[in-house]
């Protein structure tokens, strides 16, 4: 008996690999965020041109994928910048990323009147709220958020993972559905 939706060891570690990739990609952002983009971006340009040209499983894989792919990216575009923010988006999508947002994000409080980042600083027992005035006189210090790495990147790239995921699972079903349209050997 097959099983509806096999996986082989190479196709396995890919998906383990990418999805490492990803993870730390969110976690840290800069240089290994835009190779995870760009390597986004090699996976679904060699899978639209399988798209086009190719026949048989490859095919209903690549159509499998392309296609919730473009339609979830098409979504969050759509919605407009909003959903680059955790905590203004409307998507479900954004709203079950902002737990993960919060949990990956290093933040770092910094002294606006020095630069100098400021260790265990909570804004709640701040009584000025870290906006104090001071009077022209300095007796207050403005306080600033530093988030690493910053939202917009975050969320563009927990979007784009997501995509993948759902591209991911849409191939899979694809694959699915392409073996049960084939004729039963005897």
């Amino acid at each position: 008996m097959k099983l509806p939706a096999q996986f082989s060891l190479r196709e396995l570690l890919c998906v383990v690999l990418f999805a490492g990739l990803g993870l730390a990609a969110l976690r840290t952002g800069g240089m290994l965020a835009s190779v995870t983009v760009f390597l986004a971006y090699l996976l679904f340009s060699a899978l639209g041109i399988v798209v086009v040209v190719g026949r048989g499983p490859l095919q209903a894989f690549a159509i499998g994928f392309v296609i919730p792919v473009i339609i979830y990216g098409t979504v969050v575009y759509a919605m407009g910048s909003n959903e680059l923010d955790p905590y203004a988006g409307k998507l479900p999508t954004t709203k079950w990323l902002l737990p993960v947002q919060k949990a990956m994000v290093q933040r770092t409080w910094i002294d606006m009147n020095t630069g100098q980042a400021v260790p265990d600083y909570d804004p709640t027992t701040d009584p000025t709220g870290g906006n104090a005035g001071g009077g022209g006189f300095g007796g207050g210090r403005r306080m600033g958020l530093l988030e690493s790495p910053d939202r917009p990147t975050f969320m563009a790239l927990a979007h784009l993972l997501l995509a993948l995921l759902f591209g991911y699972a849409g191939a899979k079903f694809a694959a699915v559905l392409y073996r049960r349209r084939q004729p039963v050997a005897t």
